[in-house]
């Protein structure tokens, strides 16, 4: 799957970011890049549903879905 950050910026300025397909722990890796590149300071963070997922499961995911497709 790709990696993608979603970056939104709202009317008052404020700013908000996504991963998207990022895994596990390796989304936090991502809030330094964001912060220095945007000038920003993080406030809040919540964790998306890629990040209870691991890589082991993502692969599995494509495993699958490349055997149904091959069928």
């Amino acid at each position: 799957m790709t990696h993608r950050v979603t970056v939104t910026i709202g009317r008052d300025g404020s700013i908000s970011a996504e991963t998207h397909g990022v895994t596990g722990s390796k989304c936090l890796d991502y809030i330094p890049l964001l912060e220095d590149m945007l000038g920003a300071e993080t406030v809040t963070s919540e964790f998306t549903e890629d990040y209870r997922r691991t890589e082991t499961t993502e692969q599995n995911t494509a495993t699958r879905q490349q055997t149904q497709w091959n069928s």
